[in-house]
């Protein structure tokens, strides 16, 4: 049977709705609701049958704790057996908010929600949806995020349809999320305050709040921030029981994951999108379909490539600009989920700043990868073929120049470049006057001899660029197994040069130079393009 929505006001939910929904709680069912962070799946949490449930429809593994979702201050005294100073002054100033916090567990709540531990994680969302079902309810709510286990959370009710039709009851559809991660898990029990999971309150704001400095960051990553005490870097987690079950959630499995292949970039911004350039380019022309995270600063460089030389195989999706990272950490779910939608078979994702917001968003992109960073493919080189008909002005000149014009862009990365033709006579040079128009750009061709293209030169290539459409359709003839890596002139660079590069052979120098203009002219923008420095 298929789950039942129901369409609410987000800030004035519909009280019926609100009632029919609590009911189906308290006899045990699983609503899907939305919090200021992401869309939740609702328990009973003093029910274990109904907690059950939630892990049923998941798949969640059971070692994995439960939040519990309270609507009023004092529904913490029954839920625990003590609360510190410091956890009294977090929940008056930041709660209803994005922050949990870890408490030592009373006796009435089942072992289910905290897997066997002795502690529990409440928070009191911030959202009049969510306030008015607990309410409704009577009971405290267990409430993971309503998504499968390990996929994206789910920040808007499509979301999680997607997910869990047919697995839960109903789903309370409140509109898209504001936040979009989940919220910020704290454990203050010890006498340091750690953050066992970055969320939508940034670590700035506690320290603020608590007046104690940098506070220890515990979660998964492999970004380093405060060395772990515990295993002495970045990379595990703070703290797990002793039966090996992680303290809060989000910390002991892959979370947020995409089905497809992803990485992410790190570095620069410069150093992010030549990488990604890079690397997009020979997952494309290997055939694999890739889908770019970009930020609003990068996201006009990579662009052309949706019209031009990966038309079909590439798409960027905009996050946000590196100055407001609110956008980024709200889109950031919904763009994994709408790279699938795209068909990616790899998503790149650009990284950000470490302030503010930019830990939750860290943590959640190296969780999604599984910490698959670009550099661990190597950089290179990349191979570029230029083809002509004889191998003797046109490739050539093109070769010449490409390699010129890689040096001014600054040769970020490695390249190689070559020339063949299709009907190439092996051994003979390049024509004088080709010879002759390049020596006036400061290229020198004069020791190029000529070479029929070949399988093992299609073969390496990461890209074939023909001259004309004629050449190209001549390659796919033969080679049509390399049909998705070559690629005319005028398809690389659309609106910058088209038609076919006009052949200057046994014409006058002037015929020469004019093509070698042309050349030159498009291929500044190529090389610029690919450097990752220049959109036009």
């Amino acid at each position: 049977m298929d789950t039942v929505i129901y369409k609410v006001d987000p800030l004035h939910p519909d009280e019926e709705i609100i009632a029919r929904c609590a009911d189906v709680l308290r006899r045990g069912g699983l609503v899907a609701f939305p919090t200021e962070t992401v869309y939740g799946l609702g328990a009973n949490a003093l029910d274990p049958e109904a907690v059950a449930r939630i892990f049923e429809a998941k798949g969640r593994p059971q070692d994995n704790p439960l939040i519990l979702h309270i609507s009023r201050l004092e529904g913490v005294d029954a839920l625990v057996r003590e609360i510190s100073p410091r956890a009294k002054r977090l929940m008056e100033m930041f709660w209803p908010g994005p922050l949990t916090l870890l408490f030592p567990r009373s006796y009435i709540v089942p072992d289910i929600v905290t897997a066997g531990l002795p502690t529990v994680a409440i928070r009191m969302p911030d959202h009049p949806v969510a306030q008015r079902l607990i309410d409704a309810c009577g009971v405290p709510l267990a409430a993971p995020s309503a998504n499968q286990s390990g996929r994206p959370s789910p920040t808007s009710a499509r979301d999680v349809l997607a997910d869990l039709n047919g697995k839960i009851d109903i789903i309370i559809d409140g509109g898209p999320t504001d936040i979009g991660v989940e919220s910020t898990v704290l454990d203050v029990s010890g006498d340091s305050p750690i953050i066992l999971r970055p969320g939508g309150l940034t670590r700035e704001d506690i320290e603020a709040a608590l007046s104690t400095g940098r506070i220890k960051n515990g979660a998964v990553t492999r970004v380093t921030y405060d060395v772990c005490d515990t295993c002495g870097h970045g990379r595990k987690p703070f703290s797990f029981s002793a039966a090996g079950t992680a303290l809060s959630p989000g910390m002991k499995y892959r979370h947020y994951a995409p089905r497809a292949e992803m990485y992410i970039a790190k570095g620069t911004p410069l150093a992010q999108r030549q990488k990604i350039i890079f690397h997009s380019i020979r997952f494309a022309l290997s055939g694999k379909k890739v889908v770019v995270l970009a930020s609003q600063e990068n996201f006009p460089l990579y662009t052309p490539f949706q019209k031009s030389l990966l038309e079909g195989l590439f798409n960027v999706i905009l996050l946000g600009s590196r100055e407001d990272l609110s956008p980024v950490a709200a889109r950031l779910y919904s763009s994994l989920r709408h790279s699938e939608e795209l068909g990616a078979q790899v998503i790149i994702s650009e990284t950000f700043s470490l302030q503010g917001l930019g830990l939750a968003i860290s943590n959640r992109l190296e969780k999604a990868s599984g910490g698959k960073d670009l550099s661990e493919l190597g950089s290179g080189p990349l191979r570029i073929v230029m083809v002509c008909t004889g191998n003797t002005c046109r490739s050539p000149m093109s070769e010449g120049l490409f390699r010129r014009l890689w040096k001014d862009a600054g040769e970020p990365y490695s390249v190689e470049v070559i020339s063949r033709g299709v009907t190439a006579v092996p051994g003979l040079p390049a024509s004088e006057e080709a010879v002759h128009a390049m020596r006036a750009r400061d290229v020198d061709i004069s020791s190029h001899v000529s070479k029929p293209v070949s399988s093992r030169d299609m073969a390496g290539a990461d890209l074939v660029i023909a001259m004309t459409l004629a050449h190209k359709k001549l390659l796919l003839s033969r080679y049509s197994e390399f049909e998705n890596k070559i690629r005319t002139l005028s398809e690389v660079l659309p609106g910058v040069f088209d038609g076919d590069v006009m052949d200057p052979y046994g014409q006058a120098q002037t015929v020469y130079d004019n093509t070698a203009d042309v050349l030159e002219q498009s291929l500044r923008v190529l090389t610029k393009r690919l450097a990752g420095i220049e959109s036009t």
